[in-house]
């Protein structure tokens, strides 16, 4: 007669599951490196591109770089991001992967109800880039791991 395992028994894979700390800190880390790299776009723009203006022309370039800018930067700091998330995972990076894009639009979800009626389409635009990008940043560490 067979005997049954308990789960005590039974060996668990090492570095599998999802990294929940890490998700949420990548996330975070994805929309840090989002608003390091607008404040350095603005102010390259302001110091060496367009000295002088006034306020309200560095105002208008702000608005308009974080509409071109932002969600392209978000796509390519979640990939960083999940890559770093994945560094020590044997198993699910597509699901850390997911999540570190959903986490990250989450984070940041409030600002679609704060923008204008015309802006509203580049953010749900920004939020699937985020969240393709996540499933892409699993997907290619988990085609870079020995283990899969």
């Amino acid at each position: 007669m067979p005997t049954m395992e308990t789960t005590a028994s039974l060996p668990r894979e090492k570095g599998s599951g999802i990294r929940w700390k890490r998700v949420v800190l990548a996330a975070f880390l994805s929309e840090a490196g989002v608003i390091m790299v607008l404040l350095a776009v603005t102010t390259i723009y302001g110091f060496a591109i367009a000295p002088g203006r006034t306020d309200a022309e560095y105002q208008e370039f702000a608005e308009m770089a974080g509409y071109y800018v932002a969600p392209a930067t978000g796509a390519l700091m979640t990939f960083l991001s999940v890559l770093w998330v994945a560094m020590k995972l044997e198993s699910n990076f597509i699901a850390n992967g997911v999540l570190v894009g959903v986490v990250s639009v989450l984070l940041t979800v409030g600002f679609l109800f704060g923008a204008r009626p015309e802006h509203r389409m580049m953010y749900v635009i920004a939020y699937i880039l985020r969240i393709a990008a996540g499933y892409l940043g699993g997907f290619v560490a988990q085609k870079r791991s020995t283990h899969a």
